[in-house]
C-alpha cells in the first residue's frame, strides 16, 4: 500500500493515523475499494496495530471506511445519497448556529470569521476545491464555536469528510458561482450584522450544490 508520510509521532499515534488516513481517503490517494490492512498500515506508519484499528473505527463511523470484523476493512464507496443527506444536515446545523449567533458577535469573533471568509473567497478565485472545502467547514465550525455549541461542532466535523471527498472526486461539476455567492453572502452578513443574509446564502448554496450533485 502506498501512503505518503513517514512514521507516526508517539504523542498521539491514533489521532495522527486517523488524520493521515482521513486526508488520504478524502484526496483520493486511497480510492474507493482500497483494502486497509491494519498490519500493513502499522508497518508503514511505524506503530502497532492498536492505534490503526482505533483510527479505522473512527473512519468507519464517518462512513469513509467499510469494516467487516475478521474479514476486511476497505475504503468505502462514495454514496451520493449519503452526501445529499450530509449536505442537508450541514445546512441545518450551520444555519442554526448562525441564527443563534445573530448580531451579538464580539469584535474578535467577527475578525476571525472575516479572515476565514477572505480565505474562502481566495479559494474561489483560484478554483482550489480542497482549500474551499476546508474554508467552508472552518467557517461553519467557527459559527458553532461562537454559539458555544460543541455538539454542532462535532456534527460539522463528521459531515466534512464525506462532503469534501465527494466534491474532490467530482470537481468538474462543482458550481463556483454558488461558491462565490456564498462567500459574498457571509461577508455581507458580517459587514451589516444581519445574520439572516448569511443564513440565506448558506441555504441557497446547499440547495444549489445538492441539486447539481443529484443531477450529475
Amino acid at each position: 500500500m502506498a501512503l505518503s508520510g513517514g512514521p507516526l509521532e508517539r504523542r498521539s499515534m491514533s489521532d495522527e493515523a486517523y488524520a493521515r488516513l482521513r486526508d488520504a481517503i478524502i484526496s483520493g490517494e486511497l480510492p474507493p475499494g482500497e483494502p486497509l490492512r491494519d498490519f500493513e498500515i502499522a508497518e508503514t506508519f511505524g506503530t502497532s496495530k492498536t492505534p490503526i484499528r482505533h483510527a479505522l473505527d473512527r473512519l468507519g463511523e464517518q462512513g469513509l471506511v467499510e469494516i467487516q470484523r475478521n474479514r476486511y476493512s476497505r475504503v468505502a464507496a462514495i454514496d451520493p445519497h449519503q452526501v445529499a443527506n450530509a449536505l442537508d444536515v450541514l445546512g441545518d446545523t450551520w444555519g442554526g448556529a448562525a441564527r443563534r449567533v445573530g448580531s451579538t458577535l464580539e469584535k474578535a469573533d467577527a475578525s476571525a470569521l472575516n479572515r476565514l471568509v477572505k480565505g474562502l473567497s481566495s479559494a474561489v478565485s483560484r478554483h482550489d476545491l480542497g482549500a474551499f472545502a476546508t474554508g467552508l467547514f472552518s467557517i461553519a465550525s467557527e459559527y458553532a464555536r461562537i454559539e458555544g455549541n460543541p455538539a454542532r461542532q462535532a456534527a460539522i466535523e463528521q459531515l466534512a469528510a464525506q462532503v469534501s471527498r465527494y466534491w474532490l472526486a467530482s470537481a468538474h461539476a462543482f458550481d463556483w458561482t454558488a461558491g462565490k455567492d456564498l462567500a459574498n453572502g457571509i461577508a455581507q452578513a458580517l459587514k451589516t450584522g444581519d445574520q439572516s443574509t448569511g443564513v440565506n446564502a448558506i441555504v441557497t448554496f446547499i440547495d444549489t450544490v445538492r441539486a447539481e450533485g443529484a443531477a450529475a
